[in-house]
């Protein structure tokens, strides 16, 4: 496998159990960003920040210190090579695949969410994001953090899709969106209507289906909540939201599972990894409530 072994890894537990409860794997990659670079620091300073924070979810009564977190670590990276990077980040998710464990990636530029897709098959995708990221191509690039939305649904098809939290988008995507009956709950509505409607179809989407990857790119979050992004975007959605619609996302079906986007270097107060620590923390646990080993 391309990574590296860091020590102690995310959160620094490792429960000892026959299989993990999740694997996790850090994606340092930048190269395709146009705006603000730095999120390649966003595996560590993930894993840094969740030394740092309390273990107990209230929201699932569970202690995250009963879990077996295999962090492999940082994926090799080759810094302007998008194509090999991500055919190695692709062998690699191959390589871990594991039944019912799910994948879980710190990153890293969004665009990593595509070799994982390929790799992982899922039949329904679920992202939470403030772009609706659906150019066929972006300053001539295919692969692009700007692409990544795109490239999935050419993957798992439009239909398998639902996007969350979008507020940022353009004439072409928007046409592709509607013309491919792409669902689609934006932040605007879900302020509007409240986030009930969107947990329901997502429950039902998430109940109807086998396999379900989810990702999170963290510009979904408004800034207020989340400066350490690269692309942020006003009226956004609050750390409450995203991680009640997450737990409607996570089931027993969940096969891969990321956390994207996060830049340090544009929050050097390290409030935007904490927070992506206890985004991270709620999320494995609810993980952890299917695996057969607990």
């Amino acid at each position: 496998m391309h990574v590296s072994n860091p020590s102690p890894g995310f959160l620094g537990i490792k429960a000892h159990k026959d299989r993990p409860d999740a694997y996790i794997i850090g994606f340092p990659y930048d190269s395709t960003v146009c705006w603000r670079p730095g999120s390649r620091f966003g595996p560590s300073a993930i894993r840094e920040a969740s030394l740092n924070i309390e273990t107990y979810s209230y929201r699932y009564k569970r202690d995250a210190e009963d879990l077996f977190l295999e962090d492999l670590g940082d994926l090799s990276v080759v810094p302007g090579d998008t194509q090999t990077t991500l055919s190695r980040l692709e062998e690699t998710f191959s390589e871990v695949r594991q039944d019912n464990v799910p994948i879980v990636m710190l990153g890293g530029e969004h665009i990593g969410t595509y070799s994982a897709v390929k790799s992982l098959r899922p039949d329904l995708f679920i992202v939470f994001d403030a772009h609706t990221d659906m150019r066929d191509e972006y300053l001539s690039y295919k692969l692009s953090h700007a692409t990544t939305s795109r490239r999935v649904a050419e993957v798992v098809g439009p239909d398998k899709m639902i996007q969350v939290g979008v507020r940022a988008s353009c004439k072409q995507e928007l046409a592709y969106i509607e013309q491919n009956g792409i669902l689609e709950f934006s932040s605007f509505g879900l302020h509007k209507g409240g986030i009930e409607h969107a947990i329901s179809q997502i429950l039902k989407r998430v109940e109807e289906s086998r396999r379900v990857y989810v990702s999170v790119d963290l510009d979904v979050l408004d800034p207020a909540f989340m400066a350490g992004v690269g692309t942020p975007e006003a009226e956004g959605l609050s750390i409450f939201e995203l991680n009640e619609l997450l737990g409607a996302s996570i089931s027993s079906n969940l096969t891969g599972f990321d956390v994207m986007e996060l830049n340090p270097m544009v929050d050097s107060s390290g409030v935007s990894a904490a927070v992506t620590g206890r985004i991270m923390l709620e999320a494995v646990t609810k993980m952890a409530l299917w695996t057969s080993n607990n």
